[in-house]
């Protein structure tokens, strides 16, 4: 209905010159022939009424046909369908075509380039986090094979800096991930416990660089998920609650349980007695590169919680910042598995 307004409007000069035609010859009927004025009016203005109906008609119908050959000209640049479009549309509109159909082809075949640099650099950055495991993994092997000869403050600042490394390296291959076609997940069935234990193993040097009492609440609870992108959320986590608990007197709590009063659903959560963030910051800390307003995070990449709630849609699993978290008395962040 409202196309066949537009067209109507789009129209109007033409049916306001068809009605001043006719009242001219109905005029001309009414000086001619007054005997015979009614049947004449009639006469011209349903012959009016089926000129201007088949117009509209085999109006429609072509611009039906335009509107086609401008689709499959849209989703195809070339010569043929822009030919075909040429022949659908009066000549004047052929200059305006041709240089539309040049610049369109020059913006295809420049954003062809872009994603072909753009994938280029995905397979660039995926093969050097890669590559800077072999290292890495080496690093870990001497580690833990000259622990002896080294002091335990030089053990742990090295392991330290190892697991750092390691955990930045991951979130760029698991950043570059997301920008993939395809990615492939693996779901089978976990003991949540097991697998924040031993990914707490990995971040063991950290929370003695900076003295942080981890408390560990955890019931056996078993869940379907990817053991590897599970691996990596809760090592966000982990990353995210030892850097910004408190300097003096830190301390972590890991808690899980299945929630049988409320959702049903079995809750992780992990929580820090920092500062939290500033209410005003709250709706956003999901977002890609936000960092916020508390002078704490204004080295931050951004990067943990955005990727985590990217990897947890994929995971069916929900996110959800506790209320402590802007109380400036600590953080808190859950994840929400289904059970299955």
């Amino acid at each position: 209905m409202k196309r066949q307004k537009v067209r109507l409007k789009a129209e109007r000069h033409w049916l306001i010159l068809l009605l001043l035609t006719d009242l001219f010859f109905i005029f001309l009927t009414w000086l001619i022939g007054p005997d015979t004025f009614e049947s004449i009016v009639i006469i011209i203005l349903l012959f009016t009424a089926i000129i201007f109906s088949t117009g509209y008609w085999i109006a429609r119908i072509k611009q039906k046909k335009q509107i086609e050959i401008l689709q499959l000209f849209l989703n195809s640049l070339n010569e043929e369908t822009e030919q075909r479009l040429l022949a659908t549309v009066g000549e004047s509109w052929h200059p305006a075509i041709q240089i539309a159909s040049a610049q369109l082809r020059e913006q295809s075949q420049t954003i062809k380039d872009k994603q072909l640099e753009l994938q280029n650099y995905q397979e660039f950055i995926e093969a050097w986090t890669h590559e800077i495991k072999t290292p890495l993994s080496l690093a870990t092997l001497i580690l833990a094979n000259r622990r002896e000869e080294m002091s335990a403050y030089v053990y742990n600042r090295m392991e330290y800096v190892r697991c750092t490394i390691n955990n930045d390296v991951d979130r760029i291959l698991y950043y570059a991930r997301l920008q993939a076609d395809h990615v492939d997940y693996k779901f089978i069935k976990l003991d949540l416990s097991d697998c924040v234990q031993e990914c707490l193993e990995d971040f063991r040097a950290i929370s003695d660089e900076k003295e942080i009492d981890v408390q560990l609440n955890l019931s056996r609870l078993q869940i379907i998920s990817d053991k590897k992108v599970l691996t990596f959320m809760l090592s966000q986590l982990f990353s995210n609650a030892f850097k910004y608990t408190a300097t003096v007197n830190g301390t972590v709590h890991v808690v899980s349980w299945l929630d049988t009063q409320g959702d049903g659903k079995i809750h992780l959560a992990v929580r820090d007695n920092g500062k939290g963030v500033p209410p005003e910051d709250l709706p956003f800390l999901f977002d890609k590169g936000f960092t916020g307003s508390h002078p704490d995070r204004q080295h931050a990449t951004g990067m943990g919680l955005y990727l985590i709630k990217k990897y947890s849609e994929a995971l069916s699993v929900e996110v959800n910042i506790e209320s402590i978290s802007t109380s400036g008395h600590g953080f808190g962040i859950e994840l929400i598995f289904p059970i299955i």
